[in-house]
């Protein structure tokens, strides 16, 4: 598999669980985010564990996107979209 394909199927998974976490407070991970950054403390200390592996997990999706754009800007800089997107397809078949 590919770094694209894996980070990909990364980004995927962090989506999953970041949506975990929307779906229980009622937030998108990009306000959560920006109020824990705030040093706000939550108003039930049960929260405090989940608060600090949802920031982490938001982190960590941030940090794979840029990843992602990283690799993209360089693999398409050496070859063409539609000859990646055809690569691409023949590895999901063959995977």
């Amino acid at each position: 598999m590919s770094h694209l394909q894996e980070l990909i199927t990364e980004l995927h998974n962090l989506e999953r669980e970041l949506s975990r976490f929307e779906t229980k407070y009622g937030f998108l991970s990009e306000t959560f985010f920006a109020w824990y950054q705030s040093g706000q403390e939550p108003e039930d200390p049960d929260w405090v564990q989940d608060f600090a592996l949802w920031a982490g997990t938001y982190q960590l999706k941030l940090r794979r996107q840029e990843k992602y754009r990283h690799l993209v800007s360089q693999t398409l800089s050496q070859r063409e979209m539609p000859a990646l997107m055809r690569e691409s397809l023949l590895v999901g078949v063959a995977g």
